[in-house]
């Protein structure tokens, strides 16, 4: 069995290899977030991402650790391509984080040749950077992306001490070259989306695969209740080796969603008709399976159906999509299908 504890790349940080995502814990009470994210530090884990885009995500980290700050890393983003908008979201973050300095700063979803030609101009995003290192108001900097390929080429610019990549067995391809480059090069590696967005039936055997990997560094599930970080936690501290059952389940999830998984990563938006793709791609298999009907989920789909009927095939979510998805042959038969489902009230 692996280290509970991985050095971060050359940054040196010392962390625990399971780590915190800050998505979910937009979705529920302060009160609770704060709760969520206190049981992770009580856990003794020490690695806490968020963003400046996940709303209100970053308040409710920083309220949770402030008594505690010297004790954790702290790790945020910028999705601003330009350098002037970037500092202005820093100096946002640092006030929300309750503190004078970030761990690890990121430039926020790479994932197009034009954004990384557009941070890495004159005034960009990358030069501001640079100049919040200068000045101590971060102490690292990394970048996340969604395109294994062109994440590649980031990583051996050299610009950056970490990646941020998603990795699940859904989503593979990072361990075929990008992670063990990232090893050689000293880049430290860090998993989002193990759980594929919520799409893998087992989330234990997903996050034991996540884990198994030698060349990944953090993995940062994101939680949004107490019982998930303990069973998190329960999966990391125990064994990690997959029994048969469990290589049978993720067997079973490759055959079955193939080469129409959405990863909810909403880069195809935004869609011209206001089309809602992702939801409409995942509802049957990953929303309905999961939490069933309810009338405000009926109204949610029936709209969302509505907006899919207007698809006017232009083609420019396929061309945003970062895994290539058809998603103009997708959409027609999931819409089906979802109509049926809508109607009866049955679960896919």
């Amino acid at each position: 069995m692996r280290s509970l504890e991985s050095v971060l790349g050359r940054t040196g940080l010392k962390i625990k290899t399971l780590g915190f995502g800050g998505i979910p814990i937009q979705r529920v009470s302060e009160e609770e977030a704060i709760r969520v994210v206190r049981r992770c530090y009580e856990l003794g884990l020490n690695f806490f991402d968020t963003a400046r885009a996940y709303t209100v995500s970053e308040e409710r980290i920083g309220k949770a650790l402030e008594d505690v700050r010297d004790q954790v890393y702290l790790a945020t983003k910028s999705a601003r391509r330009d350098g002037e908008g970037l500092l202005e979201e820093l100096e946002v973050s640092l006030r929300n984080l309750r503190t004078e300095y970030v761990d690890l700063y990121q430039l926020h979803n790479i994932s197009r040749r034009e954004q990384w030609e557009q941070v890495q101009a004159p005034g960009g995003a990358l030069e501001a950077a640079r100049q919040a290192l200068e000045e101590g108001k971060i102490r690292h900097l990394g970048v996340t992306s969604h395109n294994p390929r062109l994440a590649l080429e980031l990583v051996e610019s050299g610009h950056f001490e970490t990646l941020m990549i998603p990795f699940n067995y859904l989503t593979p391809e990072p361990a075929e070259r990008l992670l063990p480059r990232c090893k050689e090069l000293g880049v430290g590696t860090i998993a989002m989306k193990p759980f594929g967005g919520g799409a893998l039936s087992n989330a234990s055997t997903a996050l034991k695969h996540v884990l198994l990997n030698p060349y990944v560094d953090v993995v940062i599930p994101g939680v949004m209740s107490v019982e998930e970080v303990e069973e998190n936690h329960r999966v990391w501290s125990g064994d990690h080796a997959l029994q048969p059952e469990e290589l049978e389940s993720i067997e079973r999830d490759r055959a079955e969603l193939g080469d129409s998984f959405c990863r909810a990563c909403d880069y195809c938006q935004p869609c011209p008709q206001g089309i809602p793709i992702s939801f409409l791609l995942r509802a049957e298999k990953q929303m309905l399976r999961r939490m069933g009907w309810s009338e405000e989920r009926a109204q949610r789909v029936a709209e969302a159906l509505k907006l899919g009927e207007t698809c006017i095939k232009c083609g420019q979510c396929e061309e945003r999509c970062p895994y290539g998805l058809k998603i103009r042959e997708l959409l027609p038969p999931t819409m089906a299908s979802l109509r049926v489902h809508l109607e009866n009230r049955t679960i896919p």
